[in-house]
């Protein structure tokens, strides 16, 4: 999906049971859990960013293997948040084979009368190389491209960017303390 595409409202009533409404307790424990993910990306971001010289000396498949592992802890965190939000606000999460692209294309998409959109479009567009790389990370390891291990590296800042504004948008949203 390019990153001006529209959209699309996914209708998942006719896949969840209806539950109430998350407590004011809930949101406050997503809140605190969404900004614990968020400073625990910063850092991973920035040791990236550190060490991003290295990668393009040595591409040795160890030092290859170690940034696919930030790589792979930053996407972590961010499916962490995603699935989180689901549990909490949405009240379904994906179970398929491949619900870590559902997940993505639920969080682009606002899910009426509980929120917005939580991912915009650029954002979601960025995460489906994330993905990718998440998906083969387990069965390729070592053997990964130092091709889309540098792309990931090199966008590594505009995505965690883009995820500081589209995760502290749901925050403030369901925060009353942090208008």
């Amino acid at each position: 999906m390019d990153p001006g595409e529209e959209v699309q409202t996914i209708d998942i009533k006719k896949y969840r049971h209806e539950n109430p409404a998350p407590s004011k307790e809930d949101l406050a424990r997503l809140c605190i859990m969404i900004d614990s993910n968020l400073a625990e990306m910063q850092q991973i971001a920035a040791e990236v960013n550190k060490n991003k010289a290295l990668l393009d000396k040595h591409t040795d498949k160890y030092n290859l293997f170690s940034f696919g592992c930030l790589i792979f802890d930053f996407y972590l965190h961010v499916e962490d948040c995603l699935l989180h939000i689901a549990r909490t606000i949405d009240k379904w999460i994906p179970a398929s084979l491949d619900w870590h692209a559902r997940l993505l294309k639920l969080m682009k998409s606002p899910f009426p009368d509980k929120r917005p959109p939580i991912l915009s479009p650029e954002t979601a567009f960025l995460l489906e190389d994330y993905l990718i790389l998440y998906l083969n990370f387990h069965h390729h390891g070592p053997k990964l491209s130092s091709k889309k291990i540098k792309k990931m590296a090199a966008n590594i800042d505009q995505l965690n960017n883009l995820l500081e504004r589209d995760l502290t948008t749901l925050t403030r949203l369901f925060s009353p303390w942090r208008r």
